[in-house]
């Protein structure tokens, strides 16, 4: 029998390069609740012979992807991961033009801010935190990804997304009482135009965020703050709220996008 190819044809009729595409997954195997993995650990989710890991990891810590500690060995992402971060985010036109108004709201409110986009319908990423100076905080730290479906930050997303997209992002919700609560809610928060979530991700915490759209009028991210429940109340909270949709109609509007009616209101 013939040696196995490295090399073979993708859907789009060009070849891939199998050790690319695996030492790939390797990566994508480390996240924020699996940061350490031992190879037996990604044997278990990739299906590969120990060897070929072993293989990959070598080659991974040698450009600076992964690093290795321990006995047994156990393995993490490195700096060379940042790095390619890091190119990616910076030519992110909304993460550019949206440092100086989350700088802003941050000074204004002393809550944690965040922006987020989205990678898919179905997934968002945190390309930014600004964390609160206050004792009693809350924070997730940028490059922290999860579903559409879950906290604020996610859902107002969907709530401003094409019926087609909304659909595609909805569908991993399965329960048939869960998916017509998230149809209600999306409807309360296009009403609103922001989603506010409580102890929904962290308990105690209130979550409120407020869309951010291209020059194509596409939701295309968010804007999210932070706080405990205690100091986000009342008058606390509107005010919250009123500043939030400011800077998120402000980042719209530096990426191209122009509101009209209550949300061009809402920008000045």
């Amino acid at each position: 029998m013939p040696p196995e190819s490295p090399v073979e044809p993708t859907n789009s009729g060009t070849k891939s390069i199998r050790a690319v595409e695996r030492a790939i997954d390797v990566l994508k195997c480390f996240g924020l609740e699996t940061p350490i993995l031992s190879v037996t650990d990604i044997q278990h989710r990739l299906g590969l012979s120990r060897p070929t890991i072993y293989r990959l990891l070598h080659t991974l810590e040698g450009k600076g992807m992964v690093r290795s500690w321990g006995d047994p060995q156990r393995f993490e992402l490195d700096a060379g991961v940042v790095e390619l971060a890091g190119s990616w985010l910076g030519k992110s036109d909304i993460t550019q033009a949206a440092q100086p108004f989350l700088s802003e709201l941050w000074t204004e409110t002393d809550e944690t801010v965040a922006l987020f986009v989205r990678t898919s319908p179905k997934r968002k990423i945190c390309v930014n935190e600004l964390r609160s100076r206050q004792p009693l905080t809350f924070t997730r730290g940028a490059g922290f990804t999860e579903s559409t479906t879950v906290g604020s930050s996610g859902k107002i997303m969907i709530a401003f997304m094409t019926p087609d997209e909304a659909e595609l992002a909805l569908s991993e919700i399965n329960n048939p009482r869960a998916r017509a609560a998230l149809d209600a809610e999306l409807n309360d928060i296009r009403r609103d135009g922001y989603s506010m979530s409580t102890g929904e991700i962290l308990t105690g915490a209130i979550a409120i965020a407020a869309p951010v759209f291209n020059n194509d009028g596409d939701v295309a991210g968010s804007v999210c703050l932070f706080g405990p429940e205690a100091r986000l109340d009342g008058a606390s909270r509107e005010r919250c709220v009123k500043q939030l949709l400011k800077t998120a109609q402000k980042i719209s509007i530096a990426v191209g996008y122009r509101p009209k009616g209550r949300m061009a209101e809402a920008a000045e």
